[in-house]
């Protein structure tokens, strides 16, 4: 009876000292979900702010570019937060592709049901979808600040016309990039 007793406390104190140590290492799916997540999250808010910034150039168009200078920084920040989609972006679609074809593999192997791989292709789906959506109505806001350089005649706001351009090419190579591989 004793010898029950002390076994279970030993037990006890061993669970309850296996519970206090060091976390195990995260299994390299669980790295790989973080990593995908946030990498989701990077080109989302990317998107996000490069939407505010290319609204930002349109309400400077409609003030009738009153300070150059503010469009030259304006053009010149959203072309680098372009250039920063530009870099996440294949990753980020290729990582989807990725899941999605392991989904598809675990369907077929009978350890994955249907309904969560349509679920998962849904979602992706819709975050593509919502990313162009995004780049496009930035790319109107640059084409419409093209525009309006281009009918300002100013000649202090023609060297900004080719960042503009630039940019507009660059946010619809991007939004092309999605609906290839929706």
């Amino acid at each position: 009876m004793i010898r029950k007793i002390t076994c279970a406390g030993f037990l006890g104190l061993t669970s309850l000292l296996a519970g206090c140590g060091e976390p195990s290492e995260p299994s390299f799916a669980m790295k790989n979900e973080v990593v995908d997540l946030n990498l989701h999250s990077l080109v989302r808010g990317q998107s996000n702010e490069l939407l505010s910034m290319t609204e930002a150039l349109h309400l400077n168009a409609s003030r009738t570019f009153t300070s150059p200078r503010k469009l030259s920084d304006a053009l010149d920040e959203s072309i680098v937060q372009m250039d920063q989609i530009h870099m996440n972006l294949p990753t980020l679609l290729a990582d989807q592709d990725v899941e999605i074809a392991a989904m598809r593999q675990a369907v077929a192997n009978k350890t994955e049901s249907k309904t969560a791989l349509k679920a998962r292709y849904e979602a992706m789906r819709a975050y593509r979808a919502s990313l162009i959506q995004s780049l496009q109505s930035s790319a109107a806001r640059t084409d419409q600040t093209l525009q309006a350089i281009q009918t300002s005649g100013r000649p202090d706001l023609m060297p900004l016309m080719q960042d503009a351009k630039v940019l507009s090419r660059d946010l619809n190579a991007a939004r092309t990039m999605i609906q290839m591989q929706m």
